[in-house]
Order: C-alpha cells, then sequence, then structure tokens
C-alpha cells in the first residue's frame, strides 16, 4: 500500500480550529477568525511543537467566557449536581462525603455537588493536613482550645476578602496558616457553631455507615507522609472510613482537559495527584470542569484496586 501525502499543516490547524469551535462552543467558526487563527497558530508553530500549539489552543477556546457559559447551561443551570449524582448512585452502597480540608473549596465543592449534608469543623477553613491528622487522633480537642484563638483585625485581612476571621496561634505555629474564614470562634457564637461540628464530626466517625473523607491539598514533600499517618489513625479509631486526599500538582495538564490519577494507596484510602485547567479562587474553582473531574475522581477512587 502507497504511503499517503503528508496532510500540509495549515490543513491541519484550520481542521482543529473548526471542530475545537463546533465541541466547545456549538458553533461554526467565522471565517475571518478562521483565517486570523490559523495565521496565528502558524506562525507559532515555528518556534513550538505542533502538540503545545494546539494545546494551548483548544485550552484558550475551552475557557473562554463562552465556552463556560456553554457548559453551565448544558448542566441545566444546577450546577454540578447532577453531573456528580450517577456517580455516586453508581457505588456499590451508601457513602457519605465529608469535607476534611485542607482549603474551603473541599466544602464548595461537596456544597455544589449535592454531596454536603451537614457542616463540619474543616468546612470553609484554611487547615494544613497535619492539623486535621491531630484533630482525628484527639477528637478535635486541640481545635477546641479556646485559649489559641487570634482574632484576625479587619486591617490585616486580604483586600476584598470576606473571611480570614480568627487564626488558631498553636497549629499555625507548628504546620502553617490555620484560619477561620466563616465564624470567628474566638466570639461565643462562632465558637458554638465550631463546638457542633466537631461533635457530628466525631459522631460521624464513630458511626457505622459508609464515608468519604474528602481533602483538598498543595502538594509538597510532606503531602504523602501526612496522608499516610492520617490513613493509619482512621484504621484505628474509625469506622468505614475512606480518606481520599487529592494533591494538586503545580502546572497546567498537558492537554486541555484536568488530570487526575491514583497515586498511592493505604488499605481502603486513596491518595490522588490533579492538575486543573482554573487557579483555584475563594471557595472554587472558575473553571467547573475542574470540580467535575476531581469530585468524579474522588467518588470512583475507592473502587480502584491497582495502580
Amino acid at each position: 500500500m502507497p504511503i499517503p501525502p503528508q496532510i500540509p499543516q495549515r490543513e491541519v490547524l484550520e481542521a482543529v480550529v473548526r471542530a475545537t469551535h463546533v465541541s466547545f462552543l456549538g458553533r461554526q467558526v467565522d471565517m475571518t477568525w478562521l483565517v486570523a487563527f490559523v495565521d496565528e497558530l502558524t506562525r507559532r508553530g515555528a518556534t513550538q511543537s505542533l502538540d503545545e500549539v494546539v494545546t494551548d489552543f483548544i485550552r484558550i477556546i475551552y475557557t473562554s467566557p463562552e465556552a463556560q457559559t456553554r457548559l453551565l447551561s448544558a448542566l441545566g443551570g444546577r450546577g454540578i449536581e447532577d453531573v456528580i449524582a450517577p456517580g455516586l448512585a453508581a457505588r456499590p452502597s451508601p457513602l457519605a462525603c465529608i469535607g476534611v480540608g485542607c482549603s474551603p473549596r473541599v466544602a464548595g465543592m461537596l456544597k455544589r455537588g449535592g454531596l454536603r449534608r451537614w457542616a463540619g469543623p474543616f468546612d470553609w477553613m484554611t487547615i494544613p493536613a497535619e492539623a486535621v491528622r491531630d484533630a482525628i487522633v484527639d477528637d478535635c480537642a486541640g481545635l477546641l482550645m479556646a485559649a489559641e484563638y487570634e482574632a484576625i483585625p479587619a486591617e490585616e485581612r486580604p483586600i476584598g476578602s470576606e473571611g480570614h476571621l480568627c487564626r488558631h496561634a498553636r497549629l499555625s505555629e507548628l504546620y502553617g496558616p490555620t484560619i477561620f474564614h466563616r465564624y470567628d470562634p474566638s466570639e461565643p457564637a462562632g465558637y458554638a457553631s465550631l463546638e457542633r461540628a466537631c461533635l457530628r464530626f466525631r459522631e460521624a466517625l464513630r458511626g457505622l455507615h459508609g464515608k468519604l473523607l474528602l481533602q483538598l491539598v498543595e502538594e509538597d514533600d510532606r503531602s504523602l507522609p501526612t496522608f499516610e499517618d492520617t490513613a493509619d489513625m482512621l484504621e484505628r479509631s474509625a469506622r468505614g472510613a475512606i480518606l481520599v486526599t487529592v494533591a494538586l500538582v503545580p502546572g497546567p495538564p498537558s492537554g486541555p482537559f484536568p488530570e487526575i490519577e491514583l497515586t498511592q494507596t493505604r488499605g481502603v484510602h486513596r491518595y490522588l495527584r490533579a492538575r486543573v485547567l482554573s487557579e483555584p479562587a475563594g471557595t472554587s474553582f472558575p473553571d467547573p470542569l475542574d470540580e467535575i473531574v476531581l469530585l468524579r475522581g474522588a467518588l470512583a477512587a475507592p473502587q480502584i484496586t491497582s495502580m
């Protein structure tokens, strides 16, 4: 069989531009923009590989406001809950999802995914994974030490932030910033809220029902050892608990979509590494696809037995 002639690069780029618009924007590309896009990609191709040029272009189109608006519309206006629900329903047994830090985005993701049923002590907090581990060990006694709370003056809070109300001095000194954002436990009402949340968490860990403890961390050299320590503590002190730690790896994914993979198992517990499309902001990821991939990956991880 004769070798087919190589397709000219300009035709390849034109096909990429057309397909990307149809796939992500649901429409044909305007001819004027088609020519402009292909010219620009051809120029970039002089100094970059074809893979790099195509991947960057797909990412630009996918993350555009038009593509994001279309994605949210496709989700039925209800956010990501409808996309997450089938994954939870497909599990062989019921599973409650509980956020265990280490940033406010965990509670935000669970809430938008329809998975957050009650307020936990680590919701809406910035808290290192080591501090979460200690709270599991001592039944949240250290987290509830009122003498360690330091209210953060308004002038010391980040500009435009509605959080950063109070810090836990001891845990911040030991492990890094431990900050309360939604309520201030240095005040009576805030402390009562935290105390109720800790009580719910203790009862959940002792309950017989299955529960997935979801944790989101910025990966560093302590992330994996802390995951292993926490998993070992849960084996000794909790019933039916599965810890899923998702470690965010610096840098964008290699392609136009979020990436997530199982890296380590510790009994029933799972450590995942992920690269996302958007920089986290507040309690969410600007790109809803990031949250969909992270939540679906976390729900599926306990059923994966090999890497």
